[in-house]
């Protein structure tokens, strides 16, 4: 008999597939003087995590994490650590897509580069961290707290904003 599957075996999934991209853009960043070879794949990654990252962080906040509001308090605990490097992670987001639009623009600059190494370091060690934060609690979490219900109504949430 096949289990069920499980909103944190999305979620890890999901991890996985991030990790690799940031394996890629770490590439990228620390080849900055090869802007040629670079180009195409570094408006790629950014690309990806300009846009369609953020539905696995909408997953979380919107679908995941609100099923636990039954069991712990809202704003404070490990959920709202995790919504806060969110945050963070969207910033920091913003201001490496800001540098690397500069660069694939004809400013490939020092200082330009520099931001690019600077925010890009910043955006891959706390989201690769954050991700192992996430794996070593969520599953615990999950498995805990939720119920079939819950899991099937997170699943469901899942799907609708995958399709927005």
């Amino acid at each position: 008999m096949n289990s069920p599957i499980l909103p944190t075996d999305i979620l890890n999934q999901e991890h996985e597939a991030v990790l690799k991209k940031l394996d890629a853009l770490e590439q990228c960043i620390n080849r900055l003087e090869e802007k040629e070879e670079i180009a195409a794949d570094l408006h790629e990654l950014i690309t990806f995590f300009h846009t369609a990252f953020w539905v696995h962080f909408d997953k979380e906040e919107k679908a995941f994490f609100p099923e636990f509001d039954n069991f712990m308090p809202h704003g404070v605990g490990p959920l709202a650590a995790m919504r806060d490097e969110h945050d963070a992670l969207r910033n920091t987001e913003e201001m490496l897509a800001e540098a690397v639009a500069a660069y694939l623009n004809n400013d490939d600059s020092s200082p330009t580069r520099q931001s690019i190494l600077q925010y890009g370091t910043h955006f891959i060690d706390t989201l690769r961290s954050h991700i192992v934060k996430e794996n070593g609690l969520l599953p615990t979490m999950a498995q805990m707290h939720l119920k079939a219900e819950q899991n099937a109504r997170i699943l469901s949430r899942f799907a609708e904003l995958e399709k927005n």
